[in-house]
């Protein structure tokens, strides 16, 4: 068929998709111009009609129905509870373990832990990103933090191990990475484990103060840390304006649809398929179809003081491999600017994207997780001499 006559059947094969689909009505016309753009693109590649004509498989399962549809197994191996010594909960964790890693170098293990009011799928887009570009050579483990997920409290009477204090998300943390070690990557060659702790906002600070508390036999391995959109002076500003955000912040919806549309159209998330799987974990249903947030900020307001004190010099003089990944043009404080200039960690920005950088960016922080991996593990390393020879 003529080039005209093929661009506007397919123009009108997309608008029938996007009435199948059932695009959010609120930012349908961007939606809908940004597929045209991209459809336009595509007539001028060499694919067939056929390849044209496809409809990704992901978008028809997501957007068929109302009702949320992504599960946790599209990104992780395996989901468990277990309940860590003396942490009195119940924690929710997901994980992916290396494979076929017989002839690498080098088995990179990350652990993630996500930040305030979030959850371990966070990271689920990440986590899929790192294992299919590292050609499932690696670990993944995330999990969910107490007082939120899906980790439940034990002893509701026990008060000593019911608290939101930054000491105790550290501990919990701690008994955490122990456990993975004792029970998945000591049946790996540990010679080659390489584990890298990345967090998120509040869980960047627990990574960071985590490192003095770890097991020697497990700090040996631990190759660096990484901290996401995380710097101690603003965070501590923002914590003084937090009260009024999540007094803003609604905490019901309709649906899990309808709460995965707010936090896309109000810019909280900025990658739909990202937010697909991260935003229902932040919710339970109730009896009448609704949905209601997991946890609710404000009932920590009492630790938020503790979370973030000291975390730029503990980060700064941490004696492993450091990472500080910021989004925008936030600024560094003192602390972290004297680090930077002292070369003590690798600062890097990434510019479009908003505080959950993981969820808005998951290549490009796949790429350079992988990037401070490869540069800092000294097993990649292969030092080639010709000396002794003739």
């Amino acid at each position: 068929m003529s080039s005209g006559l093929r661009n506007q059947v397919l123009l009108n094969h997309l608008q029938k998709i996007q009435e199948v689909i059932g695009n959010d009505t609120s930012d349908k016309s961007n939606e809908q111009e940004s597929r045209k753009a991209n459809l336009t693109n595509t007539l001028h590649s060499d694919k067939t009609e056929a390849e044209l004509f496809t409809i990704p498989k992901q978008s028809m399962f997501t957007h068929t129905h109302s009702e949320f549809c992504i599960k946790w197994d599209q990104f992780f191996t395996e989901k468990r509870f277990v309940q860590l010594p003396q942490r009195n909960h119940n924690f929710n964790y997901y994980y992916s373990l290396p494979d076929n890693c017989q002839n690498e170098k080098a088995i990179p293990i990350f652990v993630f832990h996500h930040g305030a009011g979030s959850s371990g799928l966070t990271f689920a887009s990440l986590c899929k990103e790192l294992y299919e570009r590292l050609d499932s050579k690696c670990g993944c483990f995330t999990f969910d933090a107490r007082g939120h997920g899906e980790t439940v409290l034990c002893d509701i009477s026990n008060s000593i191990n019911n608290s939101y204090y930054r000491n105790a998300f550290v501990d919990d943390f701690v008994a955490f990475i122990n456990y993975i070690f004792d029970n998945y990557l000591v049946h790996l060659p540990l010679e080659k484990v390489s584990i890298i702790l990345v967090g998120h906002s509040l869980g960047g600070s627990i990574c960071t103060f985590a490192l003095d508390k770890l097991r020697y036999d497990v700090t040996r391995h631990i190759l660096g840390i990484a901290m996401f959109d995380i710097v101690e002076e603003a965070a501590i500003q923002a914590l003084q304006r937090v009260q009024s955000f999540l007094f803003s912040t609604p905490n019901t919806f309709g649906s899990y649809q309808e709460a995965i549309n707010w936090h896309v159209n109000n810019g909280l998330s900025r990658l739909r398929s990202s937010a697909e799987i991260s935003i229902p974990a932040l919710f339970k249903k109730l009896e009448d179809g609704s949905v209601v947030r997991k946890t609710d900020l404000r009932m920590f307001s009492r630790y938020w003081d503790t979370w973030f004190i000291g975390l730029s010099h503990q980060f700064v003089t941490a004696p492993k491999c450091k990472l500080l990944i910021l989004a925008g043009n936030d600024n560094l404080d003192k602390e972290l600017i004297i680090g930077q200039m002292q070369g003590k960690y690798q600062l890097v920005v990434f510019q479009d994207s908003g505080h959950f950088i993981q969820e808005d960016c998951p290549m490009k922080c796949a790429l350079t997780l992988i990037d401070f991996w490869k540069r800092n593990d000294n097993k990649n390393v292969v030092i080639k001499t010709n000396w002794g020879k003739n």
